[in-house]
């Protein structure tokens, strides 16, 4: 065999070695970009998750200051109603005056409940919300760590075919008298 041959067989092992190579190092590179990607999209969602407690706090705090406007609004009804009442001289202590008054408490009460309720209500939303951000956060450390294990499983399948591809070639290179 000429040297040219010969050369043309190293060489072709060569490229094939080095084909191995790369291919092991992008499935590595491949792998580390998913695992990054997918821990930035867990903190996404981890902040996320804050922002979700932050907000149904904010919605608690909200109801209670609207609470207190409501009873302080209830408060200022009453004192007028009775004013009004002694005003005309009517008994503040029985009768319709006094159901009167009652009623108006009673309203201002149920007013006041409801928009404790509706608060709470917004604020499970926002703590539902930021369970889901919870559970994608964990979801999306998952799956950087199957991304990175996956790579390595890939980069060692690419360098052992890579490798046993160099070998068989190397072998039938020398068969037929080329090495």
């Amino acid at each position: 065999m000429t040297g040219a041959t010969t050369a043309t067989a190293i060489a072709s092992l060569a490229v094939a070695a080095i084909s191995a190579g790369v291919s092991t190092v992008g499935s590595i590179q491949q792998s580390k970009a998913q695992s990054a990607q997918a821990k930035y999209q867990a903190a996404v969602a981890r902040n996320n998750q804050i922002i979700a407690q932050q907000n149904a706090d904010d919605a608690l705090k909200r109801g209670d200051i609207e609470e207190q406007k409501q009873r302080q609004k209830v408060q200022l009804i009453l004192g007028q109603q009775r004013t009004g009442f002694a005003a005309q001289g009517a008994d503040l202590t029985s009768g319709s005056v006094l159901d009167i008054l009652g009623d108006t408490a009673a309203t201002g009460e149920l007013d006041k409940l409801t928009i404790r309720n509706n608060a709470a209500r917004e604020a499970r939303q926002f703590l539902l919300q930021g369970a889901n951000f919870q559970a994608d956060a964990e979801l999306y450390q998952m799956q950087a760590k199957q991304a990175k294990t996956a790579g390595y499983f890939d980069a060692t399948t690419s360098f052992l075919g890579g490798a046993s591809k160099v070998g068989s070639s190397y072998i039938d290179f020398h068969d037929k008298g080329f090495i």
